[in-house]
């Protein structure tokens, strides 16, 4: 009895914590698309402050987005449609870019490496970064200018060079310290710079044979069922995937009424009625047409053209009418045009015609989107209140639906890019029904279907996937097998390649082809295998089979142009700083590649997107 009093006694300070717990979970679902309120109270990273932890080091969200938020603006400044593709390809970058600049300085810190006053000097004199080296302030007719930049040097304004000087004691020196660390690893030998000529300078006569997929009869090449299944079953731990979810949907198409299309119409017959009561056509034009061609400066004038060279409607009505006519609106897949023939004439036989036009697109009205996101925002309510499925039956609509999305996915099958989409998918329970979700295209409406916990891929959704990779398998072997078979047929017979391939027309060969390495040979093209191979033969050598993109060949090398030592000197240091700066970027890469697969990295990125 004692311990029942004493729980209900308690009990009020139990349901405050749980009000507590409830409410605070409510408001990181609202920040964050849904956090596991137990996991931040058990001290795991808390994604209302934390996009991303990388070793320990916490990315505010705040900071991330300033990263997207760059690359969208430069995307659109080089004139891009920002949709949603733009912007999963801005946050993706910005991810890479933000690991990276992170990964890169804890090395630093843990190199020790940094820099010295004396340091900053010296690189400012003597090693100005890219982006002062760019700056139009030091540049003379577009090429950087030491005079211009020294002067600015050696006589500041103000403390102008502070934030530069910061820079580079912080970031930029330690960054090229470390690349001069991993450059040590970088070894070039004059075997690799000869290499690198012979690519380019020499010249190769070769005769050769390519058996490709093209000689392999497709049932050889087909795999069977059994093939498939055999291949799933050694192979299936390959095909994990994380939880996947499937929804359907109902759509509204952002596409113009027919109340939009009587709108634009009477605009046009206005528009066409001021024309012929004596309105300056040009400055018509300039002010309602829609053509991007005309942006609002020539007057609509399309120049001379003739029959074939505009839409059919257009091209009929231009060359149907009289010099000066100004016509009816005539409507095309664009919209309304009203066409002023300026002018006719025939030239070398053909019909020609000058004329000016004002488009007028149909375009959906604030009206036809309002009326439009009403239905939506009703059939949600309906769908929300009675079932997703009544509902559509209600309204009389059809439904879509985009099964097995991953967390990564940013669009929708029949939507195209919609990332808010794939979002309520992933912070909703079975059942829920979404408010409305848009893009340019369309008004949405979304159901969860059903959560798919983590697992193997079925069979069948990876069979097209194993059918290709066994198809190139096969094709491989098939080819190898054949090329084989016909290297023996030309040891045997002692006959040079040039005799096999004229006595046989089917096979894909080349006879007596000159070029170099960096060139490639004709039905093979450039293959590292054939490089490599021809770099270590002898005029006379048969070679092969050797492996390339698309089969197998085998290659009788029958002359090597001499090694120009004379020119080799000329362009040895060339050669030798292009394979060092090949080289650097594959260190470079591969050394970035080792730092992510072995750091600690917590992603939060599905909370904000």
């Amino acid at each position: 009895m004692g311990l029942m009093t004493a729980m209900r006694e308690k009990m009020h300070v139990v349901l405050w914590a749980l009000l507590a717990m409830f409410i605070l979970s409510m408001t990181i679902g609202g920040l964050v698309g849904g956090a596991n309120v137990i996991d931040i109270l058990a001290g795991n990273v808390d994604p209302r402050t934390t996009i991303a932890q990388i070793n320990g080091q916490d990315i505010s969200p705040d900071y991330f987005n300033q990263l997207v938020t760059q690359q969208i603006e430069q995307a659109r400044s080089n004139g891009q449609k920002i949709s949603d593709f733009q912007v999963q390809r801005a946050r993706n970058t910005a991810w890479d870019n933000m690991l990276q600049d992170v990964l890169v300085s804890q090395e630093v810190d843990r190199l020790n490496i940094s820099a010295s006053d004396d340091e900053v000097i010296f690189h400012l004199e003597n090693n100005p970064p890219p982006f002062l080296q760019q700056n139009p302030n030091f540049q003379t007719e577009g090429v950087f200018d030491w005079t211009k930049y020294k002067t600015a040097l050696s006589s500041p304004q103000g403390d102008e060079w502070v934030p530069i000087e910061n820079f580079m004691k912080s970031t930029y020196i330690p960054n090229f310290k470390l690349q001069k660390f991993l450059d040590e690893s970088i070894i070039i030998s004059i075997r690799d710079v000869k290499n690198e000529f012979s690519k380019k300078n020499v010249k190769y006569t070769v005769s050769g044979i390519h058996v490709t997929s093209a000689k392999v009869p497709t049932e050889e090449t087909n795999p069977t069922d059994e093939d498939l299944r055999e291949e799933y079953e050694k192979t299936k731990v390959d095909f994990s995937h994380d939880e996947l979810r499937s929804v359907s949907y109902v759509n509204w198409k952002k596409s113009p009424s027919k109340d939009d299309t009587v709108s634009t119409r009477k605009l046009a017959t206005a528009l066409y009625e001021r024309a012929n009561e004596g309105e300056d056509f040009s400055t018509l034009a300039n002010e309602y047409s829609m053509d991007p061609g005309n942006a609002g400066t020539n007057g609509g004038d399309l120049g001379w053209f003739g029959k074939g060279q505009m839409v059919k409607e257009f091209d009929k009505a231009a060359f149907a009418a009289k010099k000066g006519n100004i016509l009816k609106p005539i409507k095309s897949n664009f919209g309304f045009h009203i066409i002023h023939v300026q002018d006719k004439k025939t030239e070398n036989g053909k019909d020609l015609v000058l004329a000016s036009h004002i488009l007028l697109k149909i375009e959906i009205s604030p009206t036809t989107l309002s009326n439009m996101k009403r239905e939506a925002t009703l059939f949600s309510y309906d769908a929300q209140d009675n079932g997703f499925a009544l509902a559509v039956e209600e309204h009389g609509l059809n439904s879509n639906s985009h099964e097995k999305l991953t967390q990564d996915s940013f669009s929708i099958r029949g939507l195209g890019g919609l990332r808010a989409g794939v979002r309520f998918a992933f912070n909703s329970k079975t059942g829920d029904v979404s408010n409305i979700i848009e893009n340019d295209q369309n008004f949405a409406i979304f159901t969860l279907d059903k959560v798919i916990e983590p697992g193997l891929k079925s069979f069948e959704d990876v069979e097209n996937e194993l059918k290709g990779s066994l198809k190139k398998a096969k094709v491989m072997a098939a080819t190898l097998e054949k090329a084989n078979k016909l290297l023996v047929k030309i040891s045997s017979q002692e006959l040079g390649l040039n005799s096999v391939i004229d006595s046989d027309d089917e096979l894909d060969g080349i006879k007596d082809e000159v070029k170099t390495l960096s060139q490639g040979f004709t039905s093979i093209g450039r293959s590292n295998f054939v490089t490599g191979a021809l770099l270590a033969a002898d005029p006379g050598d048969i070679l092969g089979p050797i492996e390339t993109g698309r089969g197998h060949a085998i290659l009788e090398l029958k002359k090597v142009t001499a090694f120009d030592s004379t020119e080799f000197e000329v362009q040895k240091e060339s050669l030798r700083k292009t394979i060092f700066n090949r080289k650097q970027n594959q260190y470079f890469q591969a050394w970035l590649d080792d730092l992510k697969t072995n750091a600690d990295i917590v992603d939060n990125r599905n909370f904000y997107f």
